[in-house]
């Protein structure tokens, strides 16, 4: 009855029964996994909401791209990183789930190669099954700081004849590195010369953990058609309000057609919600200060846990940008990232993310930068405390 793509595996995982076992029970749970910022203390004045109830909001304009002064509003924001862009090759839709669907709508047919990072987020996988193609990952080597294993990259493109599509992700989750301009340029070049599409998502482009500039594929011209993707869940704080954009760019002979075959898909979907797009420009104008909140804590954080784990056997590893940080702990005979989170869900109360959820083999744990900072502070020294009583009872 249930088509071959969706044959996922369904049933809760160990630790997720156990994390359900532990609630029911009333454990002084404290979860260091939580990303999103409405949860977390992390929200705009309520007034910022009162945008959505304007009664023009009544009238319905069923526009492929999306309404021309919301476009406007995405384009102003891009102007204010110094990028000009054509109103014309924005596109909007309610997330950058579904631009990555409409993207690989597309470009591929079933049974074609998507070309992904790894380690990376698992939600290109299912999109991937989803539109019947083939995942490829690409390495992302780590030697002090992660980097796009170019010679991989190439390698995986020579062994997968029916490649249609490159993804980059900057910054990276969970490894939070930005693309440099070296690899920016490779990545132009490859796709270019080989005749594929370049996909960069920069959702966390805004929350770089330093002052230094970065840099994204906007920012130059393109050899190769481009797609890059932005969104207000991660831009501006406001998963809940549903609106993401896709933008085109590269040689007009290849971008005019993309978006002349973008249009008919988006408008079968029609899915972004009229009250949203036109509170969209008061809500751009409100992300800087929401994001300097944001990159504060995330700044903060990451001081707690580089103080924390200093002179342990937790390592810490380098973060650019992003809402997420690796710890590295121990690889033991029967802990493993999944044996460590099961450990210090049962004596130390917590919830952590093990890196194989990312495809990062070994001992890792990904936790999130937008905790409170006092919940990590407690969560960090948790933590610490169990890996050194389990170091201490030796083997």
């Amino acid at each position: 009855m249930f088509s071959r793509r969706s044959a996922w595996v369904t049933e809760a995982s160990p630790l997720a029964l156990a994390i359900a076992d532990a609630r029911r029970r009333g454990a002084p749970l404290l979860d260091l996994t939580i990303a999103n910022p409405s949860a977390v203390g992390l929200r705009h004045p309520p007034e910022l909401y009162a945008a959505l109830g304007d009664p023009d909001d009544a009238a319905y304009e069923p526009l492929a791209f999306g309404l021309p002064a919301a476009r406007e509003a995405v384009a102003n924001h891009y102007r204010g990183r110094g990028v000009a862009l054509d109103v014309a090759s924005i596109c909007l839709s309610a997330s950058t789930s579904e631009a990555y669907a409409h993207l690989l709508a597309l470009l591929a047919d079933p049974g074609d190669a998507l070309l992904v990072p790894s380690p990376s987020y698992p939600l290109l996988r299912y999109l991937a099954d989803l539109a019947d193609l083939e995942l490829v990952p690409y390495r992302l080597a780590f030697d002090g700081a992660w980097h796009v294993d170019l010679g991989d990259l190439r390698a995986q493109l020579d062994a997968t004849p029916r490649a249609r599509a490159i993804v980059a992700i900057a910054p990276n989750n969970p490894t939070g590195n930005y693309l440099s301009d070296h690899e920016i340029a490779a990545l132009d070049e490859l796709a270019a010369a080989r005749r594929l599409a370049l996909i960069v998502d920069e959702v966390f482009h805004e929350f770089p953990v330093d002052d230094r500039p970065h840099r994204g594929p906007l920012e130059g011209p393109r050899g190769a058609l481009t797609f890059t993707l932005g969104g207000l869940s991660k831009l501006a704080a406001l998963p809940q309000l549903k609106l993401a954009w896709t933008i085109a760019s590269g040689p007009p002979a290849l971008v005019h057609p993309a978006l002349e075959r973008l249009e008919v898909i988006a408008d079968t979907f029609l899915s972004v919600g009229t009250p949203v797009q036109r509170a969209l420009p008061r809500l751009l104008a409100a992300a800087p200060a929401i994001q300097a909140t944001i990159r504060r804590r995330l700044r903060a954080n990451l001081a707690t846990l580089a103080r924390a784990v200093e002179g342990t056997a937790i390592t810490l590893l380098p973060v650019e940008g992003g809402w997420t940080a690796l710890l590295r702990l121990p690889l033991l005979a029967d802990l493993d990232d999944r044996g460590w989170a099961h450990h210090l869900l049962e004596s130390a109360d917590l919830i952590c993310q093990p890196g194989y959820l990312y495809d990062l083999d070994g001992a890792y744990l990904a936790l999130s930068l937008l905790t409170p900072p006092e919940a990590l502070a407690v969560g960090i020294d948790r933590l610490v405390a169990a890996v050194e009583r389990v170091l201490a009872s030796g083997p």
